[in-house]
């Protein structure tokens, strides 16, 4: 393996953004040891943004760091971390990053994405999570961290209780996907891809070469068991396009290009052209985002409606969350799941 990428995977733990979208003003922490600036404070103690810093007990620091394990309290909500925890002042809230070892971070990361699975579709997720997370530092590098803890990222929680996502990346201890044995790119993942994954070229437009893979098993799709495999949902005319910005005047869905995994890559909405993934985005945050469920879909008009018809859940990019448990209830091992859906790829320890 070359010495930069070794270099690479043993560098410094992750700062993850945490408790991002609860925006906290105060809270209640606890923890091995507390430091205001570098002042020691009681390891339990009330935090809350001023307009000078953050309040702590009686002092007013520029910034809190908590040596872990450090719970936090925000009202009904509370969630431990391991590593260490720094909480300073961001505008009036408090911001607070997580300064944690990949392989700590990795077991709520696990229990997060894809619970209740076999052990080896389990060991698929963690090297695939750990595998984006190292590819992926500076991800949010405009706010100074590396990751946060939404599904932007990856979904994290702090410490979690789940002993089959601990046991998933104690077995695959360092493990990664590297494109050629050598090359470090970001891997990822979605619930159900409807029989054939895409390329991150297509649907992200990165530099990635990694193909999409055809992912059917006996014939039929491995992920044909999922509970949403097929979808439907059925909007009015002048919904859409009010949520699109435009006027509901033209065809409501006319696909210009998809992949060779069926997915829609760029199309036109009454008359304005858009890339797959920003109709995506402005009918999630118009109706939410278990409607139009993946790109891989149809639609019809009639009665000024229009009924949308798809496959699978998610970008379909990567890791098949329910096709890899579908492959390891048949006896597949976690590298062979892998090698299916990152089929230039081999699974590496440094």
């Amino acid at each position: 393996m070359p010495a930069l990428l070794a270099l690479v995977l043993a560098a410094a733990p992750l700062s993850v953004r945490v408790l991002e979208k609860e925006h906290p003003r105060e809270l209640r922490l606890e923890a091995k040891a507390v430091r205001c600036d570098a002042l020691a404070l009681p390891p339990s103690l009330d935090l809350a943004v001023t307009a000078d810093g953050v309040r702590a007990g009686e002092a007013l620091c520029r910034e809190v760091v908590a040596e872990g394990p450090a719970q936090v309290t925000v009202g009904a909500l509370s969630r431990t971390f391991p590593g260490a925890l720094t909480v300073t002042r961001e505008n009036v809230f408090l911001r607070l990053v997580n300064t944690v070892d990949v392989e700590a971070y990795l077991p709520s990361v696990v229990a997060s994405e894809l619970d209740a699975a076999p052990p080896a579709a389990m060991q698929a997720q963690a090297i695939v999570s750990r595998t984006f997370a190292l590819a992926s530092k500076r991800r949010h590098a405009q706010t100074g961290t590396d990751l946060c803890d939404l599904a932007h990222c990856q979904v994290y929680r702090g410490v979690g209780d789940a002993k089959p996502a601990r046991d998933a990346v104690e077995a695959t201890k360092g493990q990664v996907l590297l494109v050629g044995g050598v090359t470090l790119e970001p891997t990822y993942f979605h619930a159900a891809c409807g029989g054939h994954t895409s390329r991150p070229a297509d649907v992200f437009r990165e530099k990635s070469t990694s193909p999409g893979a055809a992912d059917l098993v006996d014939g039929a799709p491995a992920c044909a068991q999922a509970p949403d495999f097929s979808w439907t949902w059925t909007v009015e005319r002048s919904e859409l396009a009010r949520a699109l910005g435009v006027q509901p005047d033209g065809a409501a869905f006319e696909p210009l290009r998809r992949d060779e995994g069926g997915r829609v890559l760029e199309l036109k909405s009454f008359g304005r052209r858009l890339q797959g993934t920003e109709l995506l985005s402005l009918v999630g945050r118009a109706f939410g985002w278990r409607t139009l469920r993946s790109l891989h879909v149809s639609a019809s008009e009639a009665d000024q409606s229009v009924r949308f018809s798809g496959l699978g859940t998610g970008h379909g990019v990567g890791l098949c969350q329910t096709g890899a448990k579908a492959l390891a209830q048949k006896g597949l091992a976690a590298d062979a799941i892998l090698t299916r859906y990152f089929p230039q790829s081999r699974v590496r320890v440094p």
